[in-house]
C-alpha cells in the first residue's frame, strides 16, 4: 500500500488557524508522489468532529496520521483528536510537529502512548523520509522510542534553506478538506496568512516564537526568508479564492517593501487583495505609499497591529531585548497612517499586564498610562484606533516559560495549567489569554485589587463613555484614586465571583460621585458632576432595556414614559465639543446647554430643551397624534417628515405610551 498521510491541525476553542507550513509539507511530499492531506477540527462543532474525523479517516485510509501542535493553546485538541485516530486504528503510525511539540519532544513520546514519533523543527525531510520507510534512527529531526522504549532524539539535524523554501507553495487550499468553511472562518478575523519565512531577528522575552525560542524547539539560530517570486505565485493561486491576507512577519522592512512594489508592478495582482498586517516597526512613508499602490484600502478598511505590550518606553527596551519605538514615535505614527487612509483603517495596539520585569507600583503606573492614552486618542479625534490591555500569554519555549514555570519541559505542566486556566480555577479572577503564570512578587490581594480596577475601566469606557472622558478631561489620571477604595468590599473569596462577573456599575458610579463631591478640588473641577452622576446612572438603567412599545396609529393618546427622559445641564452625547470647551474654559464656569435625553433600547436621543419644549413636552399630558401633528405644523423650522420619523421611532420603543383619552 502506497504511504498516506492525514495531517491533522490540534485545535482549540480559541485557535482555529492552520500553520503555514502545514501547506507546505503537502506540497513538498506532493511534488514526490505522496499523498497528503489536512483535516482541520476547528471547522466543525465539537460535538460533530469526531463523526468529521472519522469521516475522513475513513475515506483516506491514511497510513501515517500527523498532529499539528504548533500553539499550546492547541494541547488537549491533541489528546482527543489521537483518541479518535487510535479508536479508528490503533496500529496507524501517528507522528506529531509543530512549536510545541518540538519543545517537548522526548516528554511527549514518554507520557503519550498513542504517539510514535516526534518532528522536532522543520519537518519536510524527515516526514517524506519516516513515509518512505527509511530506518527511523537514520532521520534527521526525529526523536523516537528506542528498542526498551526509552525517547531518544536523533543527533543528526536538517534545516530548511532557501532554494528548496522557494520551491514550494504555501497556498494549497486543495489539500484541506473543507477548505471553503476554513476561508470563510479566516476571512472573518485577520484572512489568509502570508507566508515569508522561517525564524525571527527578535528576541522578546515572553514570545515564543523569538530568536532564542527557535533555537530551543527548532534548533534554528538565523531565519530564512522567501524569494520574492514564490510568494508572489502563491498570491497568483490564492487570487481567485480570497481577497483578504495577513502578514505579521517583519525581520526586514525593506524586504516587505520590496514584496508590495513587486505586487503593485504585476497588473494580475495590484488592487486584488486587502491585507490586514501585524507590524513590528513603525511604518514608514515609503511602507505605507507602497501599500497603497499594492492593495485594495476600499474594499474593506485594513487593519494594522502594533505590540508595544507595556507602556513604559524603559520596560519595552528591556522586554524586547532592545531597543524600538517609543509610545510618542508610535502615537505619531498612529496619525500617519489615519492620514494616508484617509481615517478609513484600523489600528490595534496591544499591550499586556503581568510581565515579571514590572514591580506592582509600575504596573499600577502601566494602568494609569494606558486609560490616559485612551483618552487623548479620543480627544485626537482617532476612533480608528483601539487600545487593548490583555493577560501576558505564557508561551511555551519563552524565557518567560523557561525561567518562571515549574517543571517547564513536562507535558503535564502545560495540560495542568492550561486546564485551569479553560475551567477558571487557576486565578479567582477571569483571564483573557493563556496566562499560565503570574509573578509571585505581587501578592494576591494585589491582584485582585488591579483586575477588579482594570475590569471597572473598561466598563465604564463601554458603559459610560461620557463619564469615563469628562472625569479624565478634567482631573488626569486622580479620580481613578477614588475609584479604588470602592472595589474592596466587593473582593472578598465569597463576593468576587459575582463581581468579575457583572460588576456592580451603578453602585460604584454613585460611590464615585459621593468621593468626588467631598474632594474640594474635584467637585470646584466639575460643578455639574452631580448632574452627570445622575445621567450616567440613567444611561446605566434605561438605556438597554427591552423596548416594550407599539407600533403606531392615528387613533388613541400617547403619553411620555417619564422614566425614560431626563432633562440634563449638558449634551453629553455630543462629547468632543463639549470636552473642547472643557479644555478651553479652565476655571471659568462652563455655560449650561440644557438638553433632554430620551432613553431608548436602541440609544440615546437628544433634544436641546428649547426644541422640546416646541415638540414632545406636549405628551406630559396624553395626546393624540393627530393634534401633535397639527400643532407642529405651525412650526417652520421643523422638518415634519424627519420628526414623524422620530415620532414613530418613539412610539415603537416604547417612550410615548398609549393611553386612554382623557374624556
Amino acid at each position: 500500500m502506497p504511504p498516506r498521510l492525514l495531517i491533522i491541525n490540534c485545535s482549540s476553542p480559541y485557535f482555529f488557524y492552520i500553520p503555514m507550513g502545514t501547506f507546505g509539507l503537502c506540497d513538498y511530499l506532493g511534488q514526490r508522489g505522496l499523498t497528503a492531506t489536512i483535516f482541520n477540527p476547528a471547522l466543525y462543532p465539537a460535538r460533530e468532529m469526531p463523526t468529521q474525523l472519522l469521516a475522513a479517516l475513513t475515506a483516506l485510509q491514511p497510513t501515517h496520521i500527523g498532529l499539528v501542535l504548533h500553539w499550546q493553546e492547541t494541547a488537549h485538541g491533541l489528546l482527543t483528536a489521537l483518541d479518535v485516530v487510535k479508536g479508528w486504528n490503533p496500529e496507524v503510525i501517528t507522528l506529531c510537529g509543530g512549536f510545541t511539540a518540538s519543545y517537548f519532544a522526548e516528554n511527549l513520546l514518554e507520557t503519550v502512548t498513542g504517539l510514535d514519533y516526534v518532528v522536532v523543527g522543520d519537518p519536510e525531510l524527515p516526514v517524506y523520509q519516516l513515509l518512505q520507510g527509511a530506518r527511523p534512527e537514520s532521520i534527521a529531526n526525529l526523536v523516537r522510542r528506542d528498542g526498551s522504549g526509552v525517547a531518544v532524539r536523533n543527533p543528526n539535524r536538517w534545516l530548511m534553506e532557501q532554494p528548496l523554501l522557494d520551491s514550494l507553495s504555501f497556498a494549497g487550499l486543495h489539500f484541506l478538506i473543507d477548505a471553503d468553511r476554513y476561508l470563510e472562518k479566516i476571512n472573518a478575523k485577520l484572512g489568509f496568512p502570508v507566508f515569508l519565512g522561517r525564524g525571527c531577528i527578535f528576541d522578546c522575552d515572553y514570545c515564543g516564537g523569538s530568536r532564542q525560542a527557535f533555537r530551543l524547539h527548532s534548533g534554528r539560530h538565523k531565519p530564512v526568508t522567501r524569494a520574492l517570486a514564490a510568494i508572489l505565485a502563491d498570491l497568483h493561486a490564492l487570487k481567485g479564492q480570497t481577497r483578504l491576507l495577513y502578514i505579521c512577519y517583519e525581520n526586514d522592512p525593506s524586504f516587505v517593501i520590496a514584496l508590495f512594489r513587486a505586487i503593485a508592478e504585476d497588473t494580475e495582482l495590484r488592487g486584488s487583495f486587502t491585507l490586514h498586517y501585524g507590524a513590528w516597526h513603525l511604518l514608514e512613508p515609503q511602507f505605507l505609499q507602497s501599500y497603497r499602490a499594492a492593495f485594495d484600502d476600499r474594499a474593506i478598511a485594513p487593519l494594522f497591529e502594533f505590540s508595544p505590550e507595556v507602556y513604559s518606553d524603559a520596560s519595552r527596551a528591556e522586554i524586547k531585548g532592545g531597543s524600538t519605538y517609543t509610545i510618542d514615535q508610535l502615537e505619531s505614527n498612529i496619525r500617519e497612517i489615519v492620514k494616508a487612509f484617509h481615517g478609513r483603517v484600523r489600528i490595534e495596539i496591544f499591550f499586556s499586564r503581568y510581565h515579571p520585569t514590572l514591580t506592582a507600583a509600575m504596573l499600577e503606573q502601566e494602568i494609569k498610562d494606558i486609560f490616559l492614552w485612551k483618552h487623548r486618542l479620543f480627544l485626537q479625534g482617532l476612533p480608528q484606533v483601539h487600545l487593548c490591555f490583555d493577560h501576558l500569554s505564557t508561551d511555551v519555549g519563552s524565557r518567560y516559560w523557561e525561567e518562571q514555570i515549574k517543571a517547564p519541559r513536562t507535558f503535564a505542566t502545560l495540560l495542568q495549567l492550561k486546564q485551569q486556566v479553560d475551567e477558571g480555577t487557576l486565578y479567582p479572577f477571569p483571564v483573557d489569554n493563556l496566562c499560565l503564570f503570574i509573578p509571585a512578587h505581587l501578592s494576591p490581594d494585589f491582584r485582585m485589587r488591579l483586575e477588579a480596577l482594570v475590569l471597572v475601566l473598561e466598563q465604564l469606557e463601554r458603559h459610560c463613555h461620557e463619564l469615563f472622558h469628562i472625569l479624565f478631561a478634567r482631573l488626569g489620571d486622580s479620580w481613578m484614586q477614588e475609584l479604588q477604595p470602592l472595589l474592596a468590599p466587593s473582593l472578598s473569596a465569597e463576593n468576587a465571583p459575582a463581581f468579575f462577573a457583572s460588576p456592580p456599575l451603578d453602585a460604584l458610579v454613585a460611590g464615585l460621585g459621593e468621593r468626588l463631591a467631598a474632594n474640594p478640588a474635584a467637585a470646584a473641577a466639575l460643578p455639574f458632576l452631580a448632574d452627570l452622576i445622575r445621567f450616567s446612572r440613567k444611561k446605566l438603567a434605561q438605556a438597554f432595556r427591552p423596548a416594550g412599545g407599539q407600533q403606531p396609529g392615528d387613533d388613541g393618546c400617547f403619553i411620555l414614559n417619564s422614566e425614560k427622559v431626563s432633562i440634563h445641564e449638558q449634551d453629553y452625547l455630543d462629547l468632543p465639543p463639549l470636552l473642547q470647551r472643557l479644555h478651553q474654559s479652565s476655571d471659568a464656569p462652563l455655560p449650561y446647554q440644557r438638553t433632554v435625553c430620551f432613553f431608548l433600547p436602541s440609544g440615546i436621543v437628544t433634544l436641546p430643551q428649547a426644541l422640546y419644549r416646541k415638540t414632545f413636552r406636549f405628551f406630559e399630558q396624553p395626546q393624540t397624534l393627530t393634534a401633535y401633528r397639527t400643532a407642529l405644523s405651525a412650526i417652520k423650522e421643523i422638518d415634519a417628515m424627519q420628526h414623524d420619523q422620530l415620532l414613530n421611532r418613539l412610539i415603537e420603543e416604547g417612550l410615548l405610551l398609549s393611553v386612554a383619552c382623557p374624556e
